[in-house]
């Protein structure tokens, strides 16, 4: 007889993919995801916390798509 197992992957930038079981996602009931928000830790070990976007967002204002 297989002894239960759980397989945990702390993914902080979400890059991690694990196929279900079934062609639906959501019919994989073994499978479970859960989302979160990074820490400010996690966030600083990553280099996020001091990431300048000014330009980047300029642009984006300045194309009309960011409204």
């Amino acid at each position: 007889m297989e002894k239960p197992w759980t397989l945990i992957i702390d993914d902080a930038l979400s890059s991690s993919f694990i196929s279900p079981v079934t062609d639906a996602i959501e019919d994989d009931h073994q499978l479970i995801m859960e989302d979160y928000e990074r820490s400010w830790e996690q966030n600083e070990e990553l280099g996020l916390n001091d990431m300048d976007t000014s330009s980047a967002d300029a642009a984006y204002t300045n194309t009309g798509i960011g409204g």
